[in-house]
């Protein structure tokens, strides 16, 4: 989630959301036999393996109308690619297969929600991107648009070292709908919960911030793909600022402040809890500040390997150890040393 001037009490949930929730299916009631369509397409979904996934899930559902899991999956995956009569239809199969499933009925409600101001977005779609926009309320022409989405594609993945093949829904809105979808504080500039949402602005530099927060949110799937869903908060978020900060610079105040007063935030206690807005300023500057230090110092090569790692199941230390041969401690006395030179 990229803020947008202050921040706001929520944040720590909607985050919670972001990397863990929205963008995943609830594991299945029972395993599947290992070369079952349902759990070639369990296996792809988590590999981040979308197209693989959406194909053997069809397959499933095909070969076994009645099995829950597989229905609610294979709705998830039409959610993604904002198909949402297709899943509607999933989830409701699912729900009337087990009326006890109340993460399917949650799904339900918030689908109708977003239909309801979704229904009658335009559509622009740009390979991998499939977006939907307010017709007429689109900040800027669609060869201008498609141009932009590429251009991102292209120089964010670029340095990320990473391109998806899947597609990555983009939804902008205008800004009353996106409160109403979310139901967020008009401070939030976007979000993203397995989709790319972004609220319309007008005024001088709409279309820099834009092109800001899209950096962030895009940034953001491509952390959940590589690390898939395991990246902490902290780095999650120090790593989408720091390609933000490649369209405008970022305000490290509250970093200098803090070190200055003695209150730096241990990177393990980062968004632990809910914070007030000041502090949770710092919370992002610092984030950046710690991303910024391990680019610079290792390359971002290592942030991708580093993904990589947590993606397989490395917990956080191990994989630290791995790619950079120190403990996390280690490198954050390593940190504080070389912010003492650069604030």
């Amino acid at each position: 989630m990229a803020p947008r001037g202050g921040h706001f009490a929520r944040l720590l949930l909607v985050l919670s959301l972001v990397l863990l929730a929205a963008a995943h299916p609830p594991p299945p009631a029972a395993f599947a036999e290992e070369s079952s369509p349902y759990s070639k397409a369990l296996a792809a979904y988590q590999d981040r393996r979308l197209k693989d996934a959406f194909t053997y899930a069809k397959e499933a559902v095909r070969q076994e109308p009645e099995h829950v899991d597989a229905q609610v999956l294979l709705g998830e995956l039409y959610y993604q690619r904002q198909d949402l009569g297709r899943a509607k239809e999933s989830w409701q199969r699912a729900l009337k297969l087990a009326p006890s499933r109340q993460d399917v009925r949650d799904r339900l409600e918030k689908l109708e929600r977003e239909a309801k101001v979704e229904s009658g977005f335009a559509r622009n779609d740009t390979a991998p991107f499939v977006v939907r926009f307010a017709e007429g309320e689109v900040p800027a022409s669609l060869t201008d648009l498609r141009e932009f989405l590429l251009e991102t594609y292209r120089l964010v993945g670029q340095q990320m070292g990473y391109f998806p093949n899947h597609p990555i829904t983009v939804l902008i809105y205008p800004a009353e709908g996106f409160k109403q979808v979310q139901g967020l504080s008009h401070q939030t500039a976007g979000l993203y919960d397995g989709k790319i949402r972004l609220p319309l602005r007008d005024g001088e530099g709409a279309d820099l911030e834009l092109k800001r927060v899209f950096w962030h949110e895009y940034t953001h799937a491509l952390v959940h793909d590589l690390a898939k869903g395991k990246c902490p908060v902290w780095l999650n978020e120090g790593i989408a600022t720091l390609q933000e900060a490649r369209v405008l610079p970022i305000n490290l105040q509250p970093v200098r402040e803090a070190y200055e007063g003695k209150k730096l935030i241990p990177w393990d206690q980062l968004w632990k809890e809910e914070y007030a807005q000041g502090e949770l300023e710092l919370h992002y500057a610092q984030a950046y500040s710690i991303a910024q230090y391990l680019a610079k110092r290792w390359g971002f090569r290592k942030l991708e390997s580093l993904l990589n790692r947590l993606g397989e199941g490395y917990p956080l230390a191990d994989a630290f150890r791995a790619e950079y041969r120190m403990a996390p401690a280690a490198i954050e006395k390593e940190w504080l040393t070389w912010l003492r030179r650069n604030l």
